[in-house]
């Protein structure tokens, strides 16, 4: 059975959309979707001895009325460098920031105009990371219906699938099971459970962005703590 699951291409996603993905087979980035804020296509949390800090990207709104989320730029590139500083300065007695340093200080250092190449750029580090093999398409790709859940029974069909794997939260408050069943798909729900691990600060904060899990787990910690990797 071939599994799909549908998400916004978040910036710097948290641990439960990678848990999820980790179950499909394809995973169709909403890329043609409205852009909305706030929200996490263009912001997320990091770890600080105080709790938690967001991470905002600036981006392009004035005079541009509804964007898609592939048509969303980012304002300059200071934020990139403002970025950067705040994952050193709160991250740098990480037990494993010194591995991921390199990526990250680079990533950070190159000029990215658009929005989507920002967090698919994060997001495919994070799948290699997390050992994840999932086939990446785009929503932009397909011509789907424009209802919310005829659109992924159509992504399902498009990208020759066998069942829709949501996440447990809203969801289940919209999605018509009726229309997947019509069509022969199986609807599934994804059940996350919030891994406990060490931070390098003191306490513990949930629901953060996955470079927190990376950064003080490490690669081959974080695929056991996600369960991953049962040997």
């Amino acid at each position: 059975m071939r599994v799909l699951a549908a998400h916004q291409p978040n910036y710097q996603p948290w641990v439960g959309l990678f848990h999820k993905v980790s179950q499909a087979d394809v995973w169709v980035l909403a890329d043609d979707v409205q852009f909305t804020s706030p929200g996490f296509i263009n912001r997320n949390r990091i770890r600080t001895p105080g709790g938690s800090q967001w991470l905002t990207i600036p981006v392009q709104t004035k005079s541009r009325g509804t964007q898609q989320i592939a048509e969303v730029e980012t304002v300059d590139q200071a934020w990139q460098r403002k970025h950067w500083e705040a994952i050193r300065h709160n991250y740098h007695q990480a037990a494993h920031f010194d591995e991921a340093r390199g990526f990250l200080e680079s990533f950070y250092a190159v000029p990215n105009k658009r929005l989507l190449d920002v967090n698919v750029g994060l997001i495919q580090w994070f799948l290699e990371l997390l050992a994840i093999d999932v086939e990446i398409r785009f929503s932009s790709q397909f011509d789907v219906a424009a209802d919310r859940t005829q659109r992924l029974v159509d992504l399902v069909r498009r990208c020759e699938c066998d069942a829709y794997l949501a996440g447990s939260g809203a969801s289940k408050d919209y999605l018509q099971v009726a229309a997947f069943e019509e069509a022969g798909i199986e609807l599934m729900f994804s059940d996350f459970k919030h891994p406990i691990y060490d931070q390098c600060h003191d306490g513990f904060e949930p629901n953060l962005s996955a470079i927190d899990l990376v950064l003080n787990c490490g690669a081959s910690e974080a695929r056991k703590v996600m369960g991953f990797d049962q040997t």
